[in-house]
């Protein structure tokens, strides 16, 4: 089951890292934040589908060695691989704190932005509206305020 297991890990590993060089040329290349989001959504799902499906297929091999084949079993866990990727998406958007815009600094915890599939969504929206600043980027960048008496300068983060 271990090995089962590392080979779905194995599959997900590989084929995330061949589309790191895809990846950097995008950042290096693109201003597109919404765009560099879904990217990484489509990477990260493109590789999670083919682990599952190694992770499966594996599993039907074993069961099929030893003459036990639960179907009812499999049929449980197709289901529990789904909710487990709906969970783990939510969770990982939440847990964000090495990825991020460029336009702000490193933060260990960021205030709770929002829902995955909402700011999917709306990522979405914004890769098709090019030309308006939406505001989910206006929010992100800083304010600056002078205070005139003492000149000093002020950021404040949205």
């Amino acid at each position: 089951m271990a090995n089962i297991i590392f080979a779905g890990f194995f599959v997900f590993s590989t084929i995330a890292l061949s589309f790191a060089p895809i990846v950097i040329f995008f950042m290096i290349t693109s201003d597109s934040y919404s765009f560099l989001k879904l990217l990484h959504v489509a990477i990260f799902s493109f590789s999670g589908i083919f682990a599952v499906k190694t992770i499966i297929s594996g599993l039907k091999y074993s069961c099929e060695t030893k003459n036990i084949y639960p179907k009812l079993g499999m049929s449980i866990f197709k289901i529990w691989v789904f909710i487990l990727a709906f969970v783990s998406s939510q969770l990982a958007w939440n847990l964000r704190p090495f990825v991020g815009s460029r336009d702000l600094s490193f933060e260990l915890f960021r205030k709770h932005e929002g829902n995955f599939y909402v700011a999917v969504i709306n990522a979405t929206a914004n890769l098709f509206t090019p030309s308006a600043k939406s505001n989910e980027d206006h929010d992100k960048l800083p304010v600056i305020h002078t205070d005139s008496t003492s000149n000093n300068i002020y950021v404040e983060r949205r």
